[in-house]
């Protein structure tokens, strides 16, 4: 079942959607980009949100040179 995650930086709304199959995690990023993770026990909302964090702050970071 795909879910879909949130994060809020600088007032502006980030959204990502994953899912789990087996112990792997996909993750859409906003530029349609994709990411995996093995989960190994990590929780999938918190290893998703880990990767949307870093799409928002690395894009924000490029955008400043």
């Amino acid at each position: 079942m795909e879910e879909e995650i949130s994060f809020n930086h600088g007032g502006v709304t980030y959204t990502c959607s994953y899912y789990v199959e087996g112990d792997e995690l996909i993750i859409y990023l906003p530029d349609s980009s994709q990411r995996a993770t093995t989960l190994r026990g990590l929780d999938p909302e918190t290893a998703a949100l880990t990767h949307l964090r870093a799409y928002v702050l690395h894009s924000k970071k490029g955008s400043l040179v």
